[in-house]
């Protein structure tokens, strides 16, 4: 039914992004150019109607006329063996144009899908540089950009670990990607990165690794020093979190980030298939 899309091939989907308003996606444009890891798959190269851009740990999107009788087949087929190799836990997906529940669960009739909410946003440069704080760290706490020497330094791999998920190879992050890292005297306790990118638009992987260390100013401090050399190059820093997720909502509210609006998206647990 389906045909993989090819890296060199995706620039005669153009019309087809601009047409579900996601030509400046940094996740799906950060996939379909080849920067990140991840794959898509098209009914049709020339006269494209159903787009599929699975962007490894972190989404799915279908864009277009998703469905028909052996959809769902052809995704368990194609698509989850490939997310098991990965080591994915769950399957997060989100649609373009948006489908509401009934039309998810007569896609996936014999997947458990769910309904979840996220939420989206714009960055205001404005808001950002008028409400700007330099963020006070607690003693012993420090961040830094990401460099080759801090990854030697880094004994555990944990930041190799973590940019490997989303990045081809380290090199091509140092070269195109940007991360800042936050340390606890001389260990690594967090990481902020452009998980995808596209086009100058660079999408924010934020996470404190040890729970002891959440609510002292470090993911703040972290995506403050990020969207700094954000603005420095002349890119755009995107947000987008889960409703759940209360910290993540505060951080961006006060980083900068406005037009806050919510959205339907899906999501299973792999296990439950």
């Amino acid at each position: 039914m389906m045909e993989l899309v090819k890296v060199q091939e995706a620039n005669g989907l153009s019309a087809f992004l601009e047409k579900h308003k996601v030509s400046r996606h940094p996740i799906i444009g950060g996939v379909l150019s080849g920067l990140q890891i991840g794959m898509a798959y098209v009914d049709n190269h020339d006269n494209p109607k159903m787009l599929v851009v699975y962007a490894v740990h972190e989404m799915i999107y279908f864009i277009g006329e998703i469905g028909g009788h052996d959809f769902e087949k052809w995704f368990q087929a194609e698509l989850l063996p490939m997310a098991r190799s990965y080591r994915e836990e769950d399957i997060n997906i989100e649609t373009y144009p948006r489908k509401d529940e009934a039309e998810m669960k007569n896609i996936f009739q014999r997947i458990p899908i769910k309904q979840g909410t996220r939420v989206a946003f714009d960055f205001s440069k404005e808001k950002y540089v008028s409400s700007n704080k330099k963020f006070n760290l607690p003693k012993a706490y420090k961040v830094a950009f990401i460099d080759r020497d801090i990854l030697l330094k880094d004994h555990d791999d944990l930041l190799t670990a973590e940019i490997l998920k989303f990045w081809h190879s380290i090199d091509l992050f140092l070269e195109s990607g940007l991360g800042v890292v936050a340390y606890y005297k001389d260990k690594v306790i967090g990481a902020c990165l452009s998980v995808y990118q596209h086009n100058g638009i660079k999408e924010i992987g934020i996470n404190t690794y040890d729970t002891a260390h959440r609510g002292k100013g470090i993911a703040s401090a972290m995506a403050n020093l990020f969207i700094e050399e954000c603005l420095k190059r002349g890119d755009t820093p995107n947000w987008t979190t889960e409703l759940f997720r209360k910290d993540s909502i505060a951080i961006a509210r006060k980083l900068g980030f406005v037009n806050e609006r919510n959205y339907d998206s899906y999501y299973f647990l792999l296990e439950e298939v």
